[in-house]
């Protein structure tokens, strides 16, 4: 590095990928200041007050807590209570819209809704209630229990196999039939936001095995805008600058080597290292432009695939009618495409986030339902609300309010996470790296790096980025503590069980 510029951090953006790295460096003691262009912190994962309940303006999966990256960034600051991770008293669930009763367009619909174990190693007690809502016959059911055994047990060489394969092609290997592959698939794709014919099974598969493996799904108390704000505190009381309201126009490039940025105002910062959260194709094209970086590099982000905008809304109820921390599942139904959707119901881990007695529900659906044809439009608002309303009866007439955002517009208040789509040849090996080919030029959050899902894929790609800056500064990240013997143990053992089940539970033929 120049000794002419400082030894300073600009982090542009305070989602949770941004404010994690923000925290990390200011820990490493690297001169810190983040920048986040909107009035309040967080970008998606910020949140509004309406009706007295407490709105993430983003939709969040279901996390590890403590267990996951979003505990791994608290202890390494030494700060692992930091932030409180909450469980609810009640299971997932997966709801299904099943066909019509008779012809007509206002026949009943035929549905099922299959709770789900906290630990999803248990989940061969569901099993029989998962094929009948999957509409799977016997031999099918059998197929796909095993698949399912495979999944929950797959070591990281059997999950890298798949990383070019689609969520539906891998649960084809399992289910012959089209129809039955495409609804399995489109399950299996719900945690990357993206259909079965579009993710990829390596990842989507990593997201099962991470969520069965933890045996509990959490939630951040406060609601999920807790999780940047604890970053950013916690950054602060390390001497990082966190400033709000504050966009940069451009990063500052010389000789292929970061300089600095230049905010809207024009203000000039100094600085050796720029990490961003903008998304991959914006910090290219727009931050630094695209003369400064080699041809091959601006080839690869043009072809990439960014995550695709969501259908999503937020309903305020004046009782709790869910009755689960959390639904996915199938919507649609007479002779419509599967429409896949997520919602978490926040109020069901944190009570305190609506008025007394109300519920609190966030949801979107992936684009490009199974079964629709090629090039059709993404999911509406309008189709995610139906298909609400079928997996909770009587929603709609309990709701204090719907705040509801096309998935070609910003919702309200709403900032979009600039991802890269975790599709065949995006993720794993292939994923784009953290770092660039500009000396200092950094990337995390959703776009480059990480595995998983939601925000603990943008805190294991923070994590990641401050690794390699760590490295190329020179810095001795340092060796992990010796694992006790016991430890040593238990690891042994579950992988000698993990991978007798994954050879008994894999594909044939």
């Amino acid at each position: 590095m120049d000794d002419e510029v400082p030894l300073r951090a600009v982090v542009i953006g305070s989602g949770v990928g941004g404010s994690a790295a923000a925290l990390l460096l200011s820990h490493a003691g690297i001169p810190t200041l983040l920048a986040e262009k909107e009035r309040r912190l967080g970008g998606s994962a910020a949140a509004v007050e309406r009706d007295g309940f407490r709105v993430d303006t983003g939709t969040h999966m279901l996390c590890r807590g403590e267990d996951g990256p979003l505990g791994d960034v608290l202890r390494r600051v030494g700060q692992g209570d930091a932030i409180a991770f909450r469980q609810s008293g009640e299971p997932a669930a997966l709801c299904f819209a099943g066909a019509a009763r008779g012809g007509s367009a206002g026949a009943q619909q035929r549905g099922g809704r299959v709770a789900l174990p906290a630990d999803l190693r248990r989940l061969a007690a569901s099993a029989l209630d998962l094929a009948r809502a999957l509409e799977l016959t016997p031999l099918e059911a059998a197929r796909a229990a095993r698949l399912l055994a495979h999944a929950t047990a797959m070591r990281d060489v059997d999950l890298a196999a798949c990383d070019d394969v689609t969520a539906e092609a891998y649960a084809a290997r399992f289910l012959p039939r089209a129809a039955a592959a495409a609804r399995l698939g489109g399950l299996l794709g719900l945690p990357l936001l993206l259909p079965g014919s579009e993710a990829s099974a390596g990842e989507a598969l990593l997201a099962l095995r991470q969520l069965a493996r933890s045996g509990r799904q959490s939630y951040p108390e406060g609601g999920a805008a807790r999780v940047p704000d604890v970053f950013c505190r916690l950054a602060r009381e390390l001497g990082a600058a966190v400033r709000t309201g504050t966009a940069v126009r451009r990063v500052l490039v010389r000789d292929r080597r970061v300089r600095g940025v230049e905010l809207e105002d024009g203000t000039t910062l100094s600085a050796r290292i720029v990490v961003s959260t903008a998304g991959l194709a914006s910090t290219v094209a727009e931050l630094v432009g695209e003369p400064h970086f080699p041809e091959a590099y601006v080839a690869r982000v043009r072809a990439l695939t960014p995550s695709p905008r969501q259908a999503q809304v937020k309903i305020g109820l004046r009782r709790r009618l869910a009755a689960a921390g959390a639904l996915a599942g199938l919507g649609g139904g007479a002779g419509a495409p599967a429409l896949p959707f997520y919602c978490v119901a926040p109020t069901r881990f944190d009570p305190s986030l609506a008025p007394p007695g109300h519920e609190l529900l966030c949801a979107c659906a992936v684009s490009g339902a199974s079964g629709a044809s090629p090039g059709a439009p993404p999911a509406t608002v309008d189709e995610l609300l139906r298909a609400l309303a079928g997996a909770v009866p009587g929603l709609l007439s309990e709701a204090v309010f719907v705040d509801g955002s096309p998935g070609d517009e910003r919702g309200p208040g709403a900032e979009l996470a600039a991802g890269t789509a975790q599709t065949p040849g995006q993720v794993g090996r292939a994923r784009p790296a953290v770092y660039t080919p500009v000396r200092g030029l950094y990337l995390a959050g959703r776009a480059a790096g990480g595995r998983g899902a939601g925000m603990e894929l943008a805190a294991s790609s923070a994590m990641e980025c401050v690794d390699r800056i760590l490295v190329d500064l020179g810095r001795d990240l340092g060796a992990p503590a010796p694992p006790a013997l016991i430890d040593i143990a238990g690891d042994l053992l579950g992988r000698v069980a993990a991978s007798t089940v994954s050879w008994v539970a894999r594909p044939r033929g």
